[in-house]
């Protein structure tokens, strides 16, 4: 292998930890793991969280069958709206289905267990507001399991945003027009440690991105660990003199002699091109910056001390100087693109 992802699974434990100090005893957990748990192993962070939380939520039903096919027995959630000829699925597997559409009642199997999604203002997936009448004669014309109503943030990511509440409001007066024991959740990542003082935590909250140790948005939330670390090794080591122009289009020039390292990734492992002479990464546990465009399978690293040897440690992602964060900040994207994109042919390794 040309790296290793580890995976922590004791700050997996501390983040959502986190969570619960921040809801409390009575509010369920419903652990977001879609698109691979945000690029950390969707059957192995779920095997881990089995009986730590009361939910997985996937973004795609093929997502939810893989949990099941892996022996996952907790109730499963599935965002996406249920695609054609699947609805079968969805009662064999004992998964959850989201109506987002009003075409979905008619659909799915009598007896399937479903959530009803609104769009409050996130404008993705959700039945609209003015949809609710019809929602409701839909509902009580059917013989499927109601057993949850919610809705999702569009701005929860930034601290004291005033269409946070705007879309509380009108999902409490939808709220209000649906039986009482439906289980309700509208918290994700940001609502969960911005809005905590908003009421909005209801009978679950849906913890995404922190469970992984990144805040969602730009305000820190110092009680996340990122729980990932990236390392590769030097596969070739030589001198370099002042003047030496590195890699495609010559973009770096050496300032002085030194030693190029070359380390066995690209961007067809998920380091973004982007990030060319633009990042750090740690050799031996001492910084060395990239240099020279980041090519499909490798980027170079420049050393203006002792030589490197040929197998000498390169860590490339870990948590404070060298997290997912830093990254993000620097080509204008968020941590979880950065996580999502991390090859899955890279070897995740799980540690305790």
């Amino acid at each position: 292998m040309s790296s290793t992802l580890y995976i922590h699974r004791s700050k997996l434990l501390n983040n959502l930890n986190a969570v619960k100090d921040k809801v409390g005893d009575s509010v369920k957990c419903m652990a977001v793991v879609k698109d691979e748990a945000y690029g950390h192993g969707m059957v192995q962070v779920a095997k881990y969280l089995h009986d730590k939380v009361d939910w997985f939520c996937t973004a795609k039903l093929v997502e939810a069958l893989e949990l099941r096919k892996n022996g996952i027995e907790n109730e499963i959630l599935v965002f996406e709206i249920p695609p054609e000829g699947s609805e079968q699925q969805y009662l064999d597997f004992n998964i959850t289905a989201s109506i987002s559409d009003l075409s979905v009642f008619d659909r799915l199997k009598a007896g399937t267990k479903a959530h009803l999604h609104f769009d409050t203002g996130m404008f993705r997936l959700g039945m609209l507001p003015d949809e609710l009448s019809k929602a409701l004669e839909e509902m009580k014309a059917s013989d499927l399991n109601y057993t949850g109503i919610y809705t999702h943030f569009a701005n929860s990511d930034v601290k004291h945003h005033p269409r946070v509440k705007e879309q509380l409001r009108t999902f409490n007066s939808i709220r209000s027009q649906f039986p009482r024991e439906l289980m309700t959740h509208t918290a994700n990542s940001g609502a969960i440690f911005y809005y905590g003082d908003e009421s909005l935590y209801f009978d679950a909250v849906r913890p995404g991105v922190c469970l992984y140790g990144y805040a969602p948005g730009s305000d820190e939330i110092a009680e996340l660990e990122p729980v990932i670390e990236w390392k590769s090794k030097l596969v070739q080591v030589k001198k370099i003199r002042q003047g030496d122009m590195v890699g495609y289009g010559s973009k770096w020039t050496a300032p002085e002699d030194g030693w190029l390292g070359v380390v066995p990734v690209g961007y067809a492992d998920g380091i973004f091109r982007g990030l060319t002479n633009n990042f750090q990464v740690k050799l031996n546990s001492v910084p060395v910056p990239e240099v020279g465009t980041i090519s499909m399978d490798y980027f170079m690293v420049f050393i203006n001390r002792t030589k490197p040897e040929i197998g000498d440690e390169v860590t490339i992602l870990k948590n404070h100087e060298l997290s997912a964060k830093n990254w993000a900040k620097k080509i204008g994207t968020i941590p979880y693109e950065i996580t999502t994109a991390i090859s899955p042919k890279i070897e995740r390794v799980y540690l305790d």
